[in-house]
């Protein structure tokens, strides 16, 4: 009977390295899910830093009707769309404005400062904003529709830092963010920023998270990862 061959000690050794580095090279092209989801937040920590100031706070405008999605965007091609007239807009529905609400009563009962606060002149963001505060600043480049004019505008904002001792907030809509970020967003959606060139997203707030933040309990508000995709996200 014939006996196996035996190799040598080389290379044995060149085998075991050429295994190891395969292996090194297929975890290393593995994806990492610590690498695309970004960690949660601490709920207590993001207060006491909100509280403090230092940030840009980005409220996309809470839940609204969906069946005016398209009467809005029959309104705007038709030139009907009037600011003013909030009928031919897409309007906070019941839900929205209990959001808007409840935001507004945990960010008061925290005492987070908001100022400046710059608005939308569409309804639905005037809606949400008048929860928090009547001294706004209506902002062209927070208006629909976007354009890349309005984009650059909204990065310059949100590269410059807020006043001392509180945060600057906007309330405007998700394609605006989206094309002055590439950050896509839900309704009632809100990001901390901190101001550069681009921002830094801190915390992706969202709707449910709002519960964590009030009790200043537990983590939440994980920030988002870029859209990254070329194409406008989905309203």
């Amino acid at each position: 009977m014939a006996l196996p061959e035996r190799r040598a000690p080389a290379e044995v050794v060149g085998s075991a390295l050429a295994l190891a580095l395969v292996l090194a090279l297929g975890l290393a092209a593995a994806p990492s899910a610590s690498a695309a989801d970004p960690a949660p937040v601490d709920a207590d920590w993001l207060v006491r830093e909100l509280r403090a100031g230092g940030y840009l706070v980005y409220f996309r405008h809470t839940s609204t009707v969906r069946e005016d999605v398209e009467t809005e965007a029959r309104n705007q091609r038709s030139g009907r769309l009037a600011i003013d007239d909030c009928s031919t807009q897409r309007n906070l529905n019941e839900r929205g404005v209990r959001e808007a609400r409840r935001q507004a009563g945990i960010v008061a009962a925290l005492g987070v400062p908001l100022a400046p606060v710059y608005v939308s002149r569409y309804c639905r963001a005037r809606d949400h904003v008048r929860w928090f505060t009547g001294a706004v600043i209506e902002d062209d480049a927070l208006t629909p529709p976007r354009d890349a004019a309005k984009a650059r505008a909204l990065q310059q904002r949100l590269a410059t830092p807020p006043p001392p001792g509180t945060n600057t907030a906007f309330f405007a809509h998700g394609g605006i963010l989206w094309q002055a970020t590439d950050y896509d967003s839900v309704e009632a959606e809100t990001f901390v920023f901190r101001a550069g060139s681009p921002p830094r997203l801190v915390a992706a707030i969202r709707m449910e998270d709002w519960d964590a933040i009030e009790a200043r309990r537990g983590t939440c508000c994980a920030p988002r990862t870029f859209w990254g995709t070329g194409a406008a996200p989905p309203e």
